[in-house]
């Protein structure tokens, strides 16, 4: 029994997404000793052949303070060259595993040719993560050359031998969006959250901070978020986004930079490093979860910090952790989040919320991992 785990869309796009925390616990929590693993990055026209702990490493780049002109694209493809592992040609690939692993969204012609190829003469598996263009339409804008990749994506996510799914709403989005057959293996596991030390929030000032975190993509409502903060007008509040801009929808982006030009009480904050995020996280008093998410494990980490979430609408790991950290909202509604933030804008109320974390229900990673290894095994 042996797995290859592809990380080859990693080694192009390395920018601390919720999916890269998975591949960088996949590698931390990998079974050793029980399913034989080899990380595989591409390395100047070979692909290299790295431990758990080796790939943990490369993994962690992007999570990691970094000047702001720093290229973390170079900084990964150099650590994968200066790393000490075998290397192969493509071709080797084939006849040294049982088992395929593709543990991320890809839209490469290669990774999805192989990930074809290998189909045919081994167990294949993927994770299945997030909304669906099918369902999400919005938050999908492909340039034209890309769309047959897209679409053998979610064709290939339909077919695979095994996928392991990030959440229930994943797996119900395979199995009616993608129509993938309900014989096939398709399991749940839950990222963890216990990557964190859990401690005590930090703020004690009279002003109420509202943080949310993650990339400014339409389905996570952005910009409804800034309308409704900004139409409370609170003196006593600020809201802080961290998170990558919008790469599809520029009118986003242009909204929250707009806002912020305008005098309006709002922080977004790009690029920002682990210790910059959970420190953020720790010293926030509410974190806000709103919209779409596949899972949000951003959830968990301010759950872990001691801050307490209000979320709405698709919501998995907040509803994991509704009423031990988490608070469903009545709705997100325009008007429905104006009063949310003239609601949590007092520290009585907010008080409350934080007495009723409990850490201890976070999931861990673990359990995911040890799912996404079995479904590994033949």
């Amino acid at each position: 029994m042996r797995v290859g785990i592809d990380l080859e869309q990693f080694a192009s796009d390395p920018y601390g997404s919720g999916i890269q925390r998975v591949l960088q616990y996949l590698a931390q929590e990998w079974p050793l000793g029980e399913i034989e693993a080899d990380f595989i990055f591409p390395d100047r026209g070979l692909y290299a052949l790295l431990t758990a702990s080796q790939a943990f490493n490369v993994l962690s780049i992007p999570f990691q303070e970094q000047p702001p002109d720093a290229d973390v694209r170079q900084l990964v493809k150099d650590a994968i060259s200066d790393t000490q592992a075998p290397r192969v040609r493509e071709a080797d690939l084939l006849s040294m595993y049982t088992a395929w692993l593709l543990p991320e969204v890809s839209y490469s012609p290669v990774v999805l040719q192989r990930f074809r190829i290998f189909n045919a003469s081994m167990i294949t598996v993927m994770i299945g993560f997030d909304a669906l263009p099918m369902t999400e339409p919005r938050n999908y804008r492909f340039p034209p050359d890309m769309a047959p990749y897209v679409s053998d994506y979610f064709r290939q996510l339909a077919s695979a031998d095994r996928v392991v799914c990030i959440s229930e709403h994943a797996r119900e989005e395979v199995w009616s969006a993608l129509r993938r057959p309900m014989n096939l293996m398709t399991e749940v596991a839950h990222p963890g959250g216990d990557h964190l030390v859990v401690r005590a929030p930090a703020s004690t000032e009279d002003r109420i901070t509202f943080l949310r975190l993650g990339t400014l993509e339409a389905r996570k409502m952005p910009v409804e978020i800034l309308q409704a903060f900004v139409e409370a007008e609170l003196d006593n509040a600020e809201l802080i986004f961290i998170g990558g801009a919008n790469s599809s929808d520029e009118s986003i982006n242009a909204a929250l930079r707009n806002a912020i030009n305008n005098g309006a009480r709002v922080k977004w904050i790009q690029r920002a490093s682990d210790q910059e995020v959970r420190d953020h996280i720790a010293a926030a008093n509410v974190f806000l979860a709103i919209g779409t998410e596949g899972y949000g494990i951003p959830v968990l980490e301010a759950v872990a910090l001691g801050t307490p979430v209000l979320y709405s609408g698709t919501q998995p790991a907040a509803e994991i952790m509704d009423s031990v950290g988490a608070t469903r909202l009545p709705g997100h509604t325009h008007e429905q989040l104006v009063e949310m933030f003239r609601r949590y804008s007092q520290n009585a109320v907010v008080a409350e919320l934080r007495g009723d974390i409990d850490a201890s229900a976070i999931p861990q990673w673990k359990t995911f991992v040890d799912v996404v290894a079995r479904a590994c095994k033949s």
